[in-house]
């Protein structure tokens, strides 16, 4: 069992800088998250996430 909890958005920077690419998955993974936070947040205060 893994105790070294680390967040998508970290996860996602560590592997990019290991990748030494160009960036652009990095980017497109950080903005996927949100983007992902955002509609998780408005379905929070809609109250609809309980259907």
């Amino acid at each position: 069992f893994e105790t070294d909890i680390s967040t998508l958005t970290r996860f996602v920077m560590e592997q990019g800088r290991k990748a030494q690419g160009t960036g652009e998955l990095t980017q497109l993974l950080n903005s996927l998250c949100t983007a992902i936070k955002a509609i998780s947040s408005a379905v929070r205060q809609a109250g609809i996430a309980q259907l």
